[in-house]
């Protein structure tokens, strides 16, 4: 019986790693092993299309977000929310459009990254971060040669790629969203969709024109005319007149 008490503080302990290892929680200083993704089929497909080579983890992460969109529409949400308390195991209150996309990412079954982690990822992986500050989510993708820079190059998104909003004259990792689809419209146009976490404490889906070559640097949002709005369910309305595209986390 003696024996059986002192190992039961051991077991406890392990028991308790076993179900921090089911999650991804923000103190981890490796994320967990990624998990498999649903099954072709598996999720609503709220009639997206996806670009033919995009990998199923991808477009499961979108439709995975899509979902939560849809258990959500519009709706309030706390700071302390079911999103953060995964994340964190806490009450904290806090922004978090990271932590939306991280917990759409996991149950997904992408492989996450931590800043500085040395770890080696197969070229085909698909991929996000584990990191609450935006920042750091850029770090992650930049390190991985995955970042692409709006104002440097001729940024090119695509559906389940992350993408990283700047301030004009502030920070340029102020918000992070996820790419649900996108349409070329010509002459470096682009009329984007996106899922965002934290946008006035709801989940959103917002629709925008993003121009891959503006003629003035970090000028390169606007609103879709409203004669040519198609889409149901989405904010037309830009979140903030100063915000710009900083650029795209290319997630696979």
């Amino acid at each position: 019986m003696k024996r059986i008490l002192t190992m039961l503080p051991a077991l406890l302990l392990l028991l308790g790693s076993a179900a921090l290892a089911e999650t991804a929680p923000a103190k981890m200083t490796v994320p967990p092993e990624k998990i498999a993704t649903q099954a072709d089929g598996e999720l609503e497909t709220y009639d997206l299309t996806f670009p033919e080579d995009m990998p199923l983890e991808a477009r499961n992460f979108v439709l995975f977000a899509r979902a939560q969109f849809e258990k959500h529409p519009f709706e309030k949400l706390p700071k302390a929310n079911e999103y953060t308390q995964w994340y964190y195991h806490d009450k904290r209150e806090i922004g978090w459009c990271s932590v939306f996309q991280i917990y759409c990412a996991y149950h997904s079954g992408l492989q996450l990254l931590k800043y500085k982690q040395d770890v080696t990822v197969a070229p085909d992986a698909v991929i996000s971060a584990m990191e609450g500050r935006v920042g750091n989510v850029y770090y992650v993708f930049e390190a991985q040669n995955r970042w692409l820079q709006a104002d440097e190059m001729e940024a090119i998104p695509k559906p389940g790629y992350l993408v990283i909003y700047g301030v004009r004259g502030s920070t340029p990792y102020t918000h992070v969203a996820i790419v649900e689809s996108v349409t070329a419209l010509g002459d470096g146009l682009y009329e984007l969709t996106t899922i965002e976490g934290n946008v006035n404490s709801t989940i959103k889906r917002m629709n925008y024109r993003y121009d891959a070559t503006p003629k003035k640097k970090y000028y390169n949002m606007s609103v879709i005319p409203e004669d040519e709005i198609t889409r149901e369910n989405c904010q037309y309305t830009l979140q903030k007149d100063n915000w710009y595209v900083n650029g795209f986390c290319a997630t696979w």
